[in-house]
């Protein structure tokens, strides 16, 4: 049905909020808000301290997943009645339609993030490796890209760090030498560790580096927005990637243009040696929630607000176009 959480999309939100049993199966998912409120919970985890430490359950049990799921599936009576089903399948077609228009290619100078991701996901390897950075990067990969039982993403979910993409890709190119590694990197997190570029030319490292280039710590900017204060120190003044990446010793190219897209992304996966692809991507792109709540939509309005007064309407005029278009 999808992820749920504030990454996730609706289908998978609305399978768990209205449920009647609730199975934890090794996860020690933090958010409280997205936990049912009437459903039995039962957790279960080879580590008894992580049993209830993140939302009270009904029933906890200590024991590896493995094991305990094949006691208890022989326990389990089947079913007729697939009404609860359906609907949530009902949820998960919607959802998915939604996924496809967000992914719609922009015109001109309009790069949406969302499209370019599912762009590296049409044209990446099958067994390919993804890391995204902390941030807006990590919600893309974790809603546009596609798994299939042999690609696998990397992020930092439980420590929210920014700039660990392109470090988690040398790691993993090392690793896996044989496999193509991707990381989706942040314009800011880029810039932190840009001398860890040099790293995978002197060790030969064959890693794609997908920057995510929207002048901006955007998720942060994202984040004061909801919380109704006016954007401070977010603005990043970028050189261009694309170019610094040759003279480091990459194949570096920089897309500006929407229709640039596809085809310099096929180029960008078929090198080689180490890659960089600078994409221009939309500042202004929103990352949706599953459920949007009133807080978060009264410190938005005072952001529009203050940011009327303080003279950038253009401001405003993009965050309303961009939320419509959602």
């Amino acid at each position: 049905m999808g992820m749920t959480g504030i990454f996730g999309i609706e289908s998978g939100f609305q399978t768990l909020m209205e449920c009647d049993t609730l199975l934890l199966l090794g996860a020690d998912f933090a958010c409280g808000q997205f936990y049912p409120d009437k459903a039995t919970i039962i957790q279960v985890d080879r580590d008894g301290t992580h049993l209830g430490r993140r939302h009270p359950v009904d029933l906890g049990v200590v024991g590896d997943i493995g094991p305990t799921l094949d006691a208890l599936l022989p326990m389990l009576a089947p079913r007729e009645d697939r009404s609860f089903l359906d609907e949530c399948i009902s949820h998960r077609d919607k959802a998915l339609a939604k996924r496809a228009k967000e992914e719609e290619a922009g015109e001109g100078e309009l790069i949406h993030p969302q499209h370019l991701t599912a762009l590296l996901d049409r044209h990446a390897a099958d067994d390919a490796l993804f890391t995204a950075d902390g941030g807006s990067p990590m919600v893309w990969v974790l809603r546009h890209i596609r798994v299939n039982g042999r690609r696998r993403t990397l992020t930092s979910l439980l420590h929210g760090t920014m700039a660990n993409a392109m470090p988690q890709a040398l790691g993993l190119q090392k690793a896996f030498p044989g496999r193509q590694v991707i990381s989706l990197s942040g314009d800011g997190g880029l810039a932190m560790l840009l001398g860890d570029l040099l790293t995978a030319v002197q060790e030969n490292l064959p890693i794609k580096v997908v920057v995510y280039n929207n002048s901006s710590l955007n998720f942060v900017e994202l984040e004061q927005k909801v919380e109704g204060l006016l954007d401070n120190y977010t603005d990043l003044k970028n050189s261009d990637f694309g170019r610094l990446a040759e003279v480091i010793g990459f194949y570096g190219r920089t897309v500006t243009r929407s229709e640039d897209l596809e085809a310099a992304v096929r180029e960008f996966l078929a090198q080689p040696g180490p890659a960089l692809l600078d994409v221009h991507s939309n500042r202004a792109e929103l990352v949706m929630p599953p459920q949007i709540e009133a807080r978060q939509v009264a410190g938005t309005a005072l952001y529009a607000a203050k940011t009327v007064l303080g003279g950038r309407i253009e401001d405003v005029k993009d965050l309303v176009g961009n939320f419509l278009k959602k």
